[in-house]
Formats: C-alpha cells, structure tokens, sequence
C-alpha cells in the first residue's frame, strides 16, 4: 500500500472512530434518560444499571455503524478536498478509485465486523441485557420461560397439536386435540382429551375421544377414560422458549425459521428479519460509495459543511427506501430478498454512477451537458 493510501486509510479509521464514539454516546444518553426513572423507581442497584447499558452498546452499534461511516466519509474527504489534498494526490497520478479504495475496502471490513458482531457477540449481550431489564427491574418471571398458553404444533410427523395449556415441571397437558393426517395432509384421525400426560415414555390420555374418518366423513367414535396413544411426539417437542428476536444469532434464526416452517406456518416474516440482519451491516459499502462522490462534488460548491449536508440528506433518504423496503417485505408485497436488498443494490448503483460522472462541474450527474450561464 502506497505512503498516499496509507494516510487516507488513517485519516477515515480515525475519523470513524470518532464518530463512531459521538453516535454511540448520544445514543446511551439519549436512551439513559428516557430509562432511569424505572431503574430508581424499582430501587434498582447501580451496578445493574451500569451493566445493562454495557450489554447495550452491540445492539447500538449494529444500527450506528454505517451512520458512522457515511459521516467518516463526508468529513474525510471534504477535509481533503478543502485543503487541496485531493489535488495534489491526483496531480502525482493517482486517480479517484486509488484515493477512496482505501475507504470502501474499510467499509467492507467494518460490515464483517457487524455481522460477525452480531452473530456471536450481540445475541449474548442482548440475553443478559434483557434479563437485567425484564426479570431484575421488572421483575417479569415469566421472560425466558416456555410457552404454556394456546400451543399450536405441527410436528415434522404429521401430527396436528392444540393445547390450552402446558405444565413443563410434570410433562402435563390440558384440553388437549391432536389432528392425524395422511401423507396429502388429510385429517383421518383425531383425539380429543382433557388431560394428557408423559408416562414411561408415552403419552397417557384420560377422559377424551378418539375419532377416524374416511372418504364419507366421521366414520367412528370411541370414548375413554384412560388410553395410550402411539404418538412419536415428546415432551421436548413443546418446551419452545420464548426467545425475543435480538437475542437469536442468524445461524439459530434461521435454524427457528426452518422447524417452524416444517409445522406449517407461515414464517414470511421471520425471512424479512432475517435478511434485514444479514444486509445492514453492508449499508456500511453502501453509504460510502455513496459519500464518495457527493462529499468530493460538493465540497467543490460550498465547502466541508455543505458536503456534509448532502450526506446526511442523502443518508435519510436512503433510510427511509430501506425502512420502505422491510415494510413492504412485512406486508406481503415484496419478496424478503427484494425487501432487503434491493435497495442497497438499487444505491449502490446510484453510488457507481455518481463515481463515473465525478469530473462533471455539476453536483448531480443529471445536470450533465446543461451550459454554464
């Protein structure tokens, strides 16, 4: 790497690092006031509080990242442009891919950073930061417990569980039907009990019904009072924590999206979050490709303030096609993968196309080829 790059390199790691620091920052105490009336109101001890801010600091991170680079950007290059910089390097021969690719290349390093970030170091410090919130200062017992209330389960053999209610500690069930089907998904059989319980590796049934069916409809009914059942469901199979979505790395995600879609249900939405995990860290490239070309053009207009006026209009603007996007993943109207990528792809673009007209006097490429008055 030549002397020239080098010092661009370090020039935006610093200045990211700043920034960084400042957006984080104003976050925690933005968030810290909102906050410290239920932690002194619950008398919760300092140290909690301390620490669940802690824990904090990767969610904050994972969303302040790319904000953090298109203001490095901004403020890097400007400041170059503005003190001739800029100049002198292309004037030695290096042209405008040699001065950014130094920033685009750190770009790409800082979103692996954040999806490595958040698949091993957010979800763990998103459980405990919620454990300090939800059961120390709430005092909500019941978060992180499994689910005892109205389970729906469609096992990977073909079964059809509705259960009112669950008890883990004695394997036992409540008001209790279980819908048999065949290998078209047709219902032949169904049991219907109020109680149901693990015993020696079965499950005992008491007071229910037991009814097939066939082409014609109900074909017959048995009543009971005590009855096994040679189900291959177990205990285990129902014991499904209540995890909140932060707290799940994108291998468990998407782990939870292919059981859950094997119980047939509809797990769209899960695909949306899951592919906006996995995209936003490289908002990061995004964004600098395209600060590069509007900070080096503008500055030419109105100066390091004016650039950084552009970025951050141009940041918002992005924002809001990309909160768009999920919205309309969420909704049903564009597919999880468009929803996510398509509008990193749709600016990147942009991005490559802004760097192509970059000699251009004018701030925007579409004002190419109008005469000067």
């Amino acid at each position: 790497m030549s002397l020239l790059k080098r010092y661009v390199l370090t020039k935006f790691i610093w200045t990211y690092l700043v920034t960084a620091l400042g957006l984080i920052s104003i976050f925690l105490v933005i968030d810290f006031f909102e906050r410290f009336d239920e932690f002194f109101s619950r008398n919760a001890p300092t140290s909690d509080l301390l620490l669940f801010y802690w824990y904090r600091i990767p969610h904050i991170t994972f969303y302040m990242a790319p904000q953090a680079v298109l203001l490095a950007t901004a403020i890097t290059l400007s400041t170059l442009a503005r003190d001739n910089e800029v100049t002198a390097m292309r004037a030695c021969g290096i042209g405008i891919t040699g001065i950014t690719l130094p920033i685009i290349g750190a770009s790409a390093v800082i979103a692996l950073l954040v999806l490595a970030c958040n698949e091993y170091v957010r979800p763990q410090a998103s459980k405990k930061m919620n454990h300090i919130f939800y059961v120390k200062v709430r005092q909500k017992m019941q978060y992180g417990a499994v689910q005892t209330d109205q389970i729906w389960l469609k096992s990977k053999y073909g079964a059809i569980w509705n259960v009112d209610r669950y008890d883990p500690e004695q394997n036992q069930m409540f008001q209790v039907r279980i819908f048999l089907t065949d290998e078209h998904n047709v219902i032949k059989k169904r049991i219907d009990a109020k109680e149901a319980k693990w015993v020696e590796n079965k499950w005992k049934f008491k007071n229910g019904s037991y009814r097939t069916f066939n082409e014609g409809g109900l074909h017959k009914t048995e009543y009971f009072n005590d009855r096994f059942f040679p189900l291959r469901e177990m205990p285990e199979d129902f014991e499904k924590i209540r995890i909140k979505p932060g707290e799940l790395s994108l291998s468990e995600m998407y782990q939870s999206i292919q059981t859950k879609t094997t119980e047939g249900k509809d797990m769209t939405d899960k695909w949306v979050d899951l592919h906006f995990k996995i995209s936003y860290p490289f908002i990061s490239i995004v964004l600098a490709l395209l600060a590069i070309p509007l900070s080096l053009k503008s500055s030419r207009h109105g100066g390091a303030l004016f650039a950084l006026g552009i970025n951050l209009a141009m940041g918002f603007f992005f924002s809001f096609i990309y909160a768009l996007g999920i919205s309309l993943g969420h909704s049903g109207a564009f597919g999880p993968a468009l929803s996510a990528w398509g509008p990193n792809l749709l600016f990147m673009a942009l991005g490559f196309y802004l760097m192509l007209t970059l000699d251009s006097e004018h701030i925007l490429p579409w004002a190419i080829g109008k005469k000067r008055i």
